[in-house]
């Protein structure tokens, strides 16, 4: 019998195979599987992140089942979250449901584009994700895998970007280069991170490549938001000026969007896909429903709502604000926003005024969680980056 549990310890371990299954989950999503031409890059990237999710959490309960039989030792240490966060989270979960519900379309709400999948299945499963990952691994684990499988897809997404041979050899990339280029900026900080371990110029060397495929790329936001990122980092860095780091993203997203009044004037914007017409026609949406909203993933509903300045019968197709946070007012209201900012900020405050702050991985992690608030307001996201942004996030309640 001690031969046979020796043997299972050591091959059949489900928190073992749950480890691997994390791991392969991360490094999928920069992998774009299916028919391309029917779906498209992102419902191949959300389908994905289902069955991951799922399979992560049919393997936290392996680890429990099995620590409680033979090996209690192996017990996982279910970290609880604190009763705020609940409230917060339960908070936005009801009245984003609230929102789909009493929205124009509550199927799409539900279930998502044809495009995307974005519906509201997908995003409970990134809540899920950040919630069972802190589960699934231990914290002295999360500081090797994670940096480790974000490695690998860097320089995945990075060699590709470069050479773009690769992807006919592997269906790497997500069909955009501003979408490719958001994914790299989150990344970025947690694979410097591992780089540097090894020594300094490594992690620099990472940093620079980055900026690099970016400015290749020619996704100035992306390549901006790294700068940024450099610019945040040593904010937090210092202890006096640590919470002063969140007017960074906020004083460059206010000149930001200064600048693109200028560059893009209304005059100029009116028969284009400029972002002042689209931020134009779904302000007027909001305007329309400013409650709760039209409902989750229903801007394309929200962007036709509305002739600006005139009615065009063959418009563009719109199905995202390219600026996270009108794409929550379009679709929850000025109520699902507020609710929205309430956790960020919670969050904000907790990580801030954390001991673990001190250490250089919480740093890259809430640097992490920085870079996408900031990129996700200045273009598309992908369903890849928003699981980083919830697993982050939950991590980051692990550390405070």
């Amino acid at each position: 019998m001690r031969g046979v549990q020796d043997m299972l310890k050591k091959f059949l371990i489900p928190q073992r195979i749950t480890l691997i299954i994390f791991c392969l989950g991360l490094i999928g999503l920069v992998f774009s599987l299916g028919d391309l031409t029917a779906v498209g890059y992102e419902v191949s990237k959300t389908v994905w992140l289902k069955w991951w999710v799922r399979l992560l959490v049919l393997g936290l309960w392996g680890v429990i089942l099995f620590s409680k039989g033979l090996f209690p030792k192996n017990n996982p240490n279910l970290r609880p979250f604190s009763k705020k966060t609940w409230f917060y989270l339960g908070l936005l979960i009801a009245v984003t449901a609230l929102a789909a519900g009493l929205g124009v379309n509550w199927q799409q709400s539900l279930w998502g584009n044809y495009y995307r999948g974005d519906g509201l299945v997908t995003w409970w499963h990134l809540l899920v994700l950040g919630i069972v990952a802190r589960w699934v691994v231990v914290p002295q684990q999360f500081k090797q895998i994670l940096p480790m499988s974000f490695a690998v897809s860097w320089l995945l997404i990075v060699s590709s970007s470069w050479w773009s041979q690769l992807a006919s050899w592997l269906p790497v990339g997500f069909g955009n280069p501003n979408i490719a280029g958001g994914f790299i900026v989150v990344i970025t900080p947690l694979v410097v991170f591992f780089a540097q371990k090894y020594h300094w110029s490594s992690g620099l060397a990472v940093y620079l490549i980055s900026v690099m495929t970016t400015i290749y790329l020619e996704v100035w936001g992306a390549a901006i938001s790294l700068v940024l990122g450099l610019v945040m980092y040593g904010f937090l860095r210092r202890a006096k000026l640590r919470k002063l780091v969140v007017l960074i993203p906020i004083v460059a997203l206010v000149i930001g969007t200064i600048g693109i009044m200028w560059w893009q004037p209304v005059g100029n914007s009116r028969f284009t896909q400029s972002r002042m017409r689209i931020f134009h026609k779904l302000g007027q949406a909001v305007l329309k429903r400013p409650l709760l909203g039209w409902g989750w993933a229903n801007v394309d509903t929200a962007f036709i709502s509305t002739n600006w300045p005139v009615p065009i019968n063959d418009d563009v197709y719109v199905d995202k604000a390219h600026t996270q946070l009108l794409e929550m007012t379009v679709t929850s209201g000025l109520l699902g926003l507020g609710v929205y900012l309430l956790l960020i900020g919670y969050i904000y405050r907790q990580v801030g005024n954390s001991i673990a702050i001190n250490q250089s991985w919480t740093q890259m992690l809430f640097l992490t969680f920085l870079l996408y608030l900031f990129h996700s307001q200045t273009n598309v996201t992908s369903v890849a980056q928003d699981a980083i942004f919830w697993l982050s996030a939950g991590l980051l309640l692990d550390c405070s």
